[in-house]
């Protein structure tokens, strides 16, 4: 019930959004067309409000374009209200100043809502021009960190998440991330889920995504977990993905461990994926955190060196479990920081409570954690207020 009522009060607060915005673009449409009906306004602006569930509904959403068009419908109603309520305050604080001073001068109401409502959509069509090539605009982003125990030396790791390969993230974008990783020139890569939008259906260019995925180069190996978006909807299976992976050089682990020698006199590298927790169109049941690998892992015996251990986990909701669990290095993604603003302040608060974080560096004794933005877009392909990014790790011993 608890995801009825959070949809339920989404779809409240957005209907508030549009009947707001609308009474101001009605009163700026009709200045420029009188004889404009207003039920004709309402009929038309509450279809292009609501357009992407409706077009989703009769399934038009499938075709390219009108996605393409349809996802950008809730964020632009978004910011032109940010936009139109502030400057409203804005009016109002100026209103009440003027009437403290005894100023008389009258002030044309109408011609200020078409200078706010003017200047609001100007400013909302420029951000999102401004953030659609922003999300596309791939960054690096580096943390440098120190684990004891080990004999000395050092490992370049580069994690990678949330790709969302599908109808908006196709093959330029992911040769995009190829060449970023490769120019960070890693020892080891870890994907840490959502790779697919939608398991694997949607890509327009399977061949050449694999093609350009083949083209990473790190010594160790390429590892990868699944997120909530990469089970196949139809079959309920993680199956045709890890084929496809496979083929392109990556290996899936799902609640599934393996070692990659580092070399000798250092430590081996044991990575381990983990299944994700809400996986869309499957059952959520994954092993325990402790189940994956103990803390008696980590003894050590004499003569030996102990493992480096790794965890891909795709939601950052456990990371306190993870390192009690032994793990050294936890890397996870779907959080996106929110992706578009103000979503940065609301998963910064929904992981907080997790006991982790959204974003960045995260620490808890002798493990650390590092939660990347991704590198892809989910929805509508914006960023504002987060990157795009590859995440370099320059791990030390």
């Amino acid at each position: 019930m608890l995801w009825l009522f959070r949809s339920l009060y989404v779809l409240a607060l957005y209907t508030g959004m549009i009947i707001y915005t609308g009474l101001r673009l009605a009163a700026f449409i009709r200045h420029f067309l009188p004889s404009l009906k207003k039920w004709f306004f309402w009929l038309v602006y509450i279809f292009f409000s609501f357009s992407f569930f409706f077009f989703a509904l009769i399934r038009l959403d499938r075709l390219t374009f009108i996605r393409f068009i349809i996802m950008y419908v809730p964020i632009f109603i978004l910011y032109l209200f940010a936009f139109i309520f502030l400057f409203d305050m804005f009016s109002l604080a100026l209103f009440l100043w003027r009437r403290k001073k005894r100023k008389k001068e009258t002030i044309n109401r109408q011609a200020v809502i078409r200078l706010e409502v003017g200047a609001a959509l100007i400013l909302t069509i420029l951000i999102l021009v401004f953030c659609t090539f922003h999300a596309q605009d791939i960054k690096t982003a580096h943390y440098s960190l120190s684990f004891t125990g080990y004999p000395s030396g050092s490992l370049k790791v580069v994690l990678v998440s949330d790709l969302h390969i599908g109808p908006t993230v196709g093959k330029k974008w992911v040769g995009r991330i190829v060449d970023r990783i490769n120019e960070a020139e890693p020892d080891i890569v870890c994907m840490a889920g959502d790779i697919f939008d939608s398991g694997a259906d949607g890509m327009a260019d399977p061949e050449g995504i694999a093609a350009e995925l083949r083209r990473i180069r790190a010594p160790l190996g390429v590892y990868a977990c699944p997120g909530n978006h990469d089970a196949n909807r139809r079959t309920r299976s993680l199956e045709e993905i890890s084929d496809f992976l496979s083929a392109a050089g990556i290996l899936l682990l799902a609640d599934e461990s393996v070692i990659a020698p580092y070399s000798i006199n250092k430590p081996d590298i044991v990575v381990t994926g983990r299944r994700d927790a809400r996986p869309i169109g499957m059952s959520a049941e994954r092993l325990a955190i402790h189940d994956l690998h103990t803390s008696d892992t980590k003894t050590e015996v004499p003569g030996e060196i102990k493992p480096f251990l790794i965890l891909l986990d795709h939601q950052p909701t456990e990371l306190p479990q993870a390192a009690d669990a032994g793990f050294d290095l936890v890397l996870c993604g779907h959080t996106h920081k929110g992706q578009v603003f103000p979503g940065t302040i609301f998963t910064y608060f929904i992981f907080k409570k997790a006991g982790g974080t959204h974003y960045g560096h995260w620490q808890q004794g002798g493990a650390q954690a590092i939660i990347s933005s991704g590198a892809g877009v989910w929805g509508p392909p914006l960023r504002f207020g987060t990157n795009s990014e590859i995440t370099v790790i320059d791990v030390t011993f």
